[in-house]
């Protein structure tokens, strides 16, 4: 895509951030959407109008629309995440919670792993004279739109709405939610407002530093490849799968640990740590695309895995809970999804190389999982 429409670093760099405006424009309101309407709608749609979307991707023909078009795909997806975390909170009990945000994080890398095949043999088509890249975007919106629809059709917005669950079943767990909700409410009355938005800002930070780490790594990983090896794009796509093997099994491994420990601060922090150590590891091998490879993929052990833990404890705290705090957070780590891809393409083109870029980006996502510790050790005392 790059070459063909003559996109340089920065302009990569600030298409692939610019899609967090849109993020950060209607976060909050479809946010509040989920908790207010029916969930199953709102998910519903947002599944369908990102998926369309996506797919509108592989018509762009200029910078203008390059950047159109991230934008709009921020919009349709903004509420998802948070929504998601709101709706999950309705179902699953705090002893549970990890587990279940678990799921979506292996979303992340399971996604990668299964796309990986598909996108590179797309990639090598060019039916009616149109390239392979476009032909991905189209393709692979389309899934989207369909789970969009079967959201719609089969998704129950609270236990009540379950026809999977006896009445004594739905008594029983709408109880127990209500009363954790009613906790956190109570140490939220007697708290401080100075330790309320500590909390609140604590959180928002992590996300912040964590997902700079994140989609600077998710959106620059083809490209280092690329620089690495002087494969093929369709190879290098399937190259850069190979770190989502472990992130995967890590993120389903660490959720579980979480909640049969009950511990959260190492299950967040430890992985954040993890995912930045191997970020910089990945500069000092610099050339070695094997050595390069290997310690990618110990980053990616801690990609997605310290989320189970992170909401786990967020949605848990009385600084944290509702649609606009939710909003609040992912709102931040949108803000970070902006920086870490566009610090990329900038050092990028100003130092001529990957390294400084992979440099900040360990930083940040180091810093994130010592802030994780850190910072809520001081907030418990």
């Amino acid at each position: 895509m790059t070459r063909d429409l003559g996109f340089g670093p920065p302009v990569y760099g600030f298409g692939a951030g610019i899609f967090f405006l849109g993020y950060l424009l209607f976060e909050i309101p479809g946010a509040r959407l989920v908790e207010r309407r029916s969930s199953r709608i709102a998910l519903g749609v947002m599944l369908i109008a990102w998926g369309a979307a996506a797919a509108l991707m592989g018509t762009v023909r200029g910078v203008k629309e390059f950047y159109a078009y991230r934008v709009l795909l921020g919009v349709a997806e903004a509420g998802f995440f948070p929504g998601i975390v709101i709706y999950l909170s309705r179902w699953f009990p705090n002893a549970d919670r990890a587990r279940a945000i678990g799921a979506l994080a292996v979303g992340l890398p399971a996604a990668n792993l299964v796309g990986a095949p598909v996108s590179s043999w797309l990639l090598t088509q060019n039916w009616w004279n149109i390239p392979g890249w476009r032909w991905l975007f189209i393709v692979e919106g389309l899934p989207s739109v369909i789970a969009g629809i079967i959201t719609v059709m089969h998704l129950a917005d609270r236990p009540r709405d379950a026809k999977w669950l006896s009445d004594e079943e739905k008594d029983w767990l709408e109880r127990i939610l209500a009363t954790e909700q009613e906790e956190r409410r109570e140490p939220r009355r007697k708290s401080t407002t100075g330790n309320f938005n500590f909390e609140l800002v604590l959180l928002a930070l992590i996300w912040f530093f964590d997902n700079m780490g994140v989609y600077g790594f998710n959106l620059w990983l083809p490209m280092i490849i690329r620089k690495l090896s002087s494969y093929s794009p369709a190879s290098v796509v399937a190259i850069a799968a190979t770190p989502f093997v472990g992130a995967l099994i890590s993120a389903a491994c660490v959720s579980i640990s979480s909640d049969r420990s009950g511990e959260r601060l190492w299950h967040t922090g430890l992985p954040m740590m993890t995912f930045g150590f191997g970020l910089a590891l990945s500069v000092f091998f610099g050339e070695h695309l094997g050595f390069a490879i290997g310690a990618l993929s110990l980053a990616a052990l801690g990609l997605t895995s310290g989320t189970p833990g992170f909401w786990a404890l967020a949605t848990a705290s009385p600084g944290a809970s509702g649609s606009t705090r939710v909003a609040f957070i992912t709102s931040a780590g949108a803000l970070g999804g902006f920086c870490g891809p566009y610090l990329m393409g900038f050092l990028r083109e100003t130092t001529n190389g990957f390294e400084a870029g992979m440099a900040t980006l360990a930083i940040s996502a180091f810093g994130a999982g010592v802030l994780a510790v850190i910072g809520f050790r001081r907030a418990a005392r």
